[in-house]
């Protein structure tokens, strides 16, 4: 006796999709193009890439922003100020949303209550980014003269490991002596000229700089944070050279001009 076919299952609903309010109370709606349901971050993250949101540097900076308060402070969710992280993120605090969150709480009572005590706290957060005396400033300069300089360094060592031929010793000794670079600027150029994922000079500077603690202004690509950088470095009064005034001349006495002695005159 043949038996018949079990009908198939009822297909399961549509996933709803997610709903993200902003400050004034509209909703998205992130369209999912996914046949099924998918994981609410990867969701995020897509729906941050449509709106064009450089979601990977952000949280990057968060990422480097919090490890670096935490090797400084003990208890991280109760001892950390905003004068606490000003001074161990400097510049690069707005990359923590400890900061943000602390200076926001401040706006508001600055402008709804009025509270003189958050308008000097607001004061003192942007005066210590703009440098409070002449000498913070021209330290902030020479910082971003030497972060330029690194950059160039790096950019002239990946061109010679790009021409570097032989053995990893070979290629080594020829990139430190073409580029005059230390060993590990060397080695680093060699690795990611043979990397799979080889990306551009630029980019790879630019972030290795970023890596080893230099502050470097952010664009939308690293051609174009250099470029910014470059322009900052040229055009900063901090860092152009002061000329020596001119020797003034110095006028010949008035008088009836004296003729020198020659030798055996009386």
């Amino acid at each position: 006796m043949d038996t018949l076919p079990l009908p198939a299952p009822p297909p399961s609903p549509p996933r709803p999709p997610l709903r993200f309010p902003n400050r004034d109370g509209i909703t998205f709606l992130p369209h999912s193009t996914g046949p099924g349901p998918e994981d609410p971050a990867q969701e995020i993250l897509r729906y941050a890439e449509t709106l064009g949101i450089p979601w990977r540097r952000v949280l990057l900076g968060e990422i480097e922003a919090e490890q670096r308060l935490r090797q400084f402070v003990e208890d991280i969710q109760n001892g950390c100020s905003l004068p606490t992280v000003l001074k161990i993120l400097s510049s690069t605090f707005l990359d923590s949303w400890r900061a943000r969150g602390r200076i926001q709480s401040l706006v508001c009572d600055a402008r709804g209550a009025s509270d003189p005590s958050a308008v000097q706290q607001l004061r003192m957060v942007f005066l210590s980014v703009a440098g409070k005396t002449e000498r913070d400033r021209i330290a902030f300069a020479e910082h971003l003269r030497f972060a330029h300089q690194r950059i160039l360094l790096l950019q002239r060592v990946r061109r010679a490991a790009a021409k570097s031929r032989g053995t990893p010793a070979e290629r080594l000794a020829f990139v430190c002596a073409s580029a005059h670079c230390c060993y590990d600027d060397a080695a680093w150029a060699i690795r990611e000229e043979d990397s799979p994922r080889r990306g551009d000079r630029f980019d790879s500077s630019v972030r290795k700089v970023r890596e080893e603690g230099f502050l470097i202004p952010r664009e939308e690509t690293e051609a174009r944070s250099l470029a910014e950088l470059r322009r900052i470095v040229r055009t900063s009064p901090h860092l152009t050279r002061r000329t020596r005034a001119p020797r003034r001349k110095v006028e010949p006495m008035s008088g009836p001009r004296r003729t020198p002695l020659r030798a055996g005159a009386v």
